[in-house]
């Protein structure tokens, strides 16, 4: 028995049929008008490697923003899902789904291959994943709640021909950040991708200022943040760090005596979630930028050139399709 891909949708049959039965499935989508070659125009691979400690409803939620990731970036989705039960060998699924345009001329059909495994035989799941890409098409893995100890002992190989390697920092960070990736530039962190609509709005305020303004005299950047969110504020702590020091490549001053602070919010306000703060060697000089998650409001007050500005800002949070969109091929 194995709950996680039992819970998934789609036709369960024999790991050997899946292939052929795949060839198969859309010979009928030229009856209905469309042509099968363009509704099925795959662009990649998007294998999504979930982890024994996986929830159920989890699990499908994923399998939702793979496939709505789909419907914008056609792809052949491989969802593996482990059990602890003892097996000799694996389970195997088919689902597929179409998505009609608005002309109702034009499809984008997903298809999904779903395989369940014994993590005893970790050892030859390369083989049979290896068995059910699509050929010469890129390769992105998302790992979620899959232990470091496994990637590094069974999938460090497999990884070299991944274009890109993505996981949540907010769930597995702790752990995967300290992996020896075999091309740690391939890697990405979902949670940065989240961060996506804080950078650009708190970079669209700071591009009214020249590197100068915010360089000179900046002594100390603190981010406070709702628990649950020490990744978030982590990963804007990292942007911010980086801008300061392009910064300082064209405002000379001393960026190392610059003091980068990430700290728990002590009494938890609910109207703001992250707070970031700027200190000056001048104390009439600041920014300060608050955030509250629960009404996607924001709002930044900056006194960085001898007058007090401030701007309300509405910023949506991002979508797991297009997160995901953003860390495979952006972030």
């Amino acid at each position: 028995m194995n709950q996680i891909f039992d819970s998934l949708p789609g036709m369960q049959m024999p790991v050997g049929k899946v292939i052929h039965e795949l060839a198969h499935m859309w010979d009928g989508l030229s009856e209905t008008g469309l042509h099968a070659t363009d509704s099925r125009a795959s662009q990649l691979n998007l294998v999504l490697h979930l982890g024994l400690g996986t929830a159920e409803d989890e699990a499908n939620g994923l399998f939702e923003t793979c496939l709505s990731f789909a419907r914008t970036y056609p792809c052949r989705i491989i969802v593996l899902c482990p059990t602890d039960k003892k097996s000799d060998g694996f389970m195997g699924k088919l689902f597929s789904q179409c998505y009609i345009g608005e002309n109702l001329r034009e499809a984008c059909c997903c298809e999904a291959l779903i395989l369940g495994y014994s993590i005893d035989n970790s050892g030859f799941l390369e083989n049979q994943v290896s068995v059910w890409l699509e050929p010469d098409l890129p390769v992105y893995h998302w790992f979620h709640r899959v232990p470091a100890d496994r990637i590094s002992r069974y999938y460090r190989e497999y990884l070299k021909r991944c274009r890109r390697i993505i996981y949540d920092g907010e769930v597995d960070g702790r752990e995967l950040d300290h992996i020896d990736w075999p091309h740690p530039q391939r890697v990405r962190d979902l949670a940065y991708s989240r961060t996506l609509p804080l950078r650009q709005h708190l970079g669209q305020f700071l591009s009214g200022f020249s590197p100068a303004e915010l360089a000179s005299g900046l002594r100390e950047i603190r981010i406070q943040y709702h628990r649950g969110l020490w990744r978030t504020a982590n990963q804007l702590m990292h942007w911010q760090r980086q801008a300061i020091r392009k910064c300082f490549a064209q405002q000379p001053g001393p960026f190392s005596d610059i003091v980068f602070t990430v700290e728990q919010l002590v009494r938890e306000n609910s109207n703001n979630c992250l707070q970031v703060t700027w200190k000056y060697a001048d104390s009439g000089k600041f920014l300060r930028w608050n955030y509250g998650a629960s009404r996607n409001a924001g709002l930044v007050t900056a006194n960085l050139t001898d007058r007090e500005i401030g701007h309300p800002l509405h910023i949506e949070p991002l979508p797991r399709a297009k997160a995901l969109s953003e860390a495979l091929f952006f972030g």
